[in-house]
């Protein structure tokens, strides 16, 4: 998985692009670190470019909408491809994210 600061209509957020897997779990920690969950509690991910993702970025992701969450924020994905979309519906990511 790479990973870029975007604007996301008209907002600072967050473009995932490729596989998101187990081994990318240090490189989404570091970006969880450098996004100040605090102080913009409101989390816009561009999934447009996302090819996969396994459990453990399910995981990930529900960890994100956790600390958005806590924060009175959301995590709002854009852009995502019908079949990831999809894959975070049946795994109830859908009851802590929004679609757009």
């Amino acid at each position: 998985m790479e990973y870029a600061y975007t604007d996301i209509d008209g907002q600072e957020g967050i473009m995932l692009s490729g596989r998101f897997t187990y081994d990318d779990s240090r490189k989404f920690h570091d970006l969880l670190a450098d996004w100040d969950i605090g102080a913009r509690p409101d989390v816009r991910l561009d999934l447009r470019y996302l090819t996969f993702l396994d459990s453990a970025a399910i995981g990930m992701l529900f960890v994100l909408a956790n600390r958005c969450r806590d924060a009175k924020g959301l995590v709002t994905v854009h852009n995502a491809q019908p079949y990831i979309v999809q894959t975070m519906r049946r795994v109830a990511l859908d009851q802590y994210v929004e679609f757009r």
